[in-house]
């Protein structure tokens, strides 16, 4: 089969084309255009376009055809590595818009048109709202962490309001706690191998240069490194694993040597996440039991493990399409089948809606796709990444420790497990402790922490395969593409 490409962008009832050879702010007119200023410098030109591309939906002056090939040329920029973002898929919000505006004229005002604070000026726009949450909004919300695929029909009766109102319950926690419905995806099957590189800069090494040549592999997902902890991470999906494992893992352990003092390979096993709005009762989150004692003590068998999807490897039945419709599925896990099916059609990728219908339930039944729910504000302000190097009973020991957070994602892999935590600010000092005293406890190496950090985005999928084929469970990539140190300084 052929590599999916987009068919072209001419579409009906559209006025204006969106073309890859121009630039987007020559191609997009929005009734804000004298607030927004233009950089020569790419990376903060990045974040000028997403804010063009969000206030251009906003005003109605850009379709939502179009804003959708906006943002995939906008994936073309290297920035989109370092802050994987898409305007089109953020819901539209008078207040966003508004924050946006006020931000811009700010830059304006003091001329500060530099990479980041252009980036700060477009992140915090999005920022979630802090404050109290009505009760309808806050059952819905805690249905739907529980169930993410319930049907509005069937959430009417489990808490015994309408549809309607269940429906605008689930738009304002979209407008006020950024609530995304989202899903995971064993991408194993699909022969690409997810992995992560914990790191510490050696003496003298500049960053900068390094993140450069990181987003410029081709197999790079996302980057984090902040100059508030030493420890960052890199996340990769490699093809074809079984031949590629080896010079991957030679050439990570070549730039490691030279620009790392610490270097920590995973490779993932399994994933999954949870959210325990339990613990939130009148605007004030509780902590887990456990965490109430001055000791840490692990009850076997007292919580259950929660769910994840386990890697089994690669299926070769599942086909380009296949994963094309699964990872739009991913960035909107409620959208109905026809939705998906003109999704994918306005990026050139004809499939019908009972094909899409047809993956979604297959995938989910062979426990290959599982929905979550993501949402921000409700105090929860504290932010924690944490790597955790332990043997494979101790994983399965913090596990359901972890699920009882108010949400945590954890990536299990052949080195032990990885945990990205949201907490409420006065209780951000327990769950680190709990963290840190982990090292107590034979089975358990290390533990590393990076704080106040969000789990920030990531390049899809479909942006990692673009230009790549799948045929019979294999991409087309020579086994070199896959040396890192290809794209990085030379090594002497």
């Amino acid at each position: 089969m052929g590599k999916l490409t987009k068919t072209g962008s001419r579409l009906a009832g559209t006025e204006v084309d969106i073309s890859p050879s121009k630039s987007l702010s020559s191609q997009i007119r929005t009734p804000f255009d004298e607030f927004i200023p233009e950089s020569s410098e790419p990376s903060a030109q990045f974040y000028l376009d997403a804010m063009r591309i969000y206030l251009g939906l906003c005003a109605g002056s850009l379709s939502m055809e179009n804003a959708i090939l906006a943002a995939d040329i906008l994936k073309e920029n290297p920035e989109y590595t370092v802050c994987p973002t898409n305007p089109a898929m953020i819901p539209i919000n008078a207040r966003y818009k508004s924050r946006i505006l006020d931000n811009l004229k700010t830059l304006k005002k003091f001329n500060l048109i530099t990479r980041d604070s252009i980036k700060s000026a477009y992140s915090f726009a999005f920022l979630s709202e802090e404050g109290p949450m009505n009760k309808n909004d806050y059952e819905a919300l805690l249905l739907f962490s529980r169930r993410p695929e319930i049907s509005l029909v069937e959430a009417s009766k489990a808490l015994s309001i309408t549809p309607r109102t269940i429906a605008r319950a689930i738009q304002r926690l979209k407008e006020r706690y950024v609530l995304r419905f989202s899903a995971l995806l064993d991408y194993t099957a699909f022969n690409l191998q997810s992995a992560m590189l914990f790191f510490t800069l050696r003496d003298k090494v500049d960053w900068a240069s390094v993140e450069q040549c990181v987003t410029q592999y081709p197999f790079t997902k996302s980057i984090l490194k902040t100059t508030m902890t030493d420890l960052g991470y890199v996340t990769f999906l490699i093809p074809n694993f079984e031949e590629t494992r080896n010079v991957f893992q030679q050439s990570v352990r070549d730039i490691s040597q030279e620009f790392f003092e610490y270097a920590s390979l995973h490779y993932q096993t399994a994933v999954g996440t949870t959210s325990n709005l339990n613990l939130y009762n009148v605007n004030e989150w509780s902590l887990p039991s456990y965490l109430e004692s001055d000791k840490l003590e692990f009850i076997e068998g007292k919580y259950d493990t929660p769910q994840m999807i386990h890697c089994r490897g690669s299926v070769d039945e599942y086909t380009q399409y296949d994963l094309a419709i699964a990872a739009q599925i991913q960035s909107d896990s409620r959208a109905g089948p026809s939705k998906i099916s003109d999704t994918l059609r306005i990026r050139g990728i004809d499939v019908d809606a009972r094909k899409v219908a047809k993956l979604d339930k297959k995938l989910r039944e062979d426990d290959l796709l599982i929905s979550y729910v993501l949402f921000g504000g409700l105090g929860l302000s504290a932010n924690f990444c944490f790597e955790i190097i332990c043997n494979n009973q101790w994983t399965q020991r913090i596990l359901p420790l972890v699920a009882q957070f108010p949400w945590s994602m954890y990536y299990l892999s052949n080195r032990g497990i990885i945990v990205w935590t949201m907490t409420p600010g006065n209780h951000q000092v327990d769950y680190y402790q709990m963290f840190r005293m982990l090292e107590q406890n034979p089975g358990v190496e290390m533990v590393h922490p990076i704080m106040t950090i969000a789990q920030g985005g990531s390049k899809t999928v479909m942006d990692l395969t673009r230009g790549m084929t799948l045929e019979n469970g294999r991409w087309s990539v020579n086994i070199d593409d896959v040396d890192l140190t290809n794209c990085l300084p030379e090594i002497e």
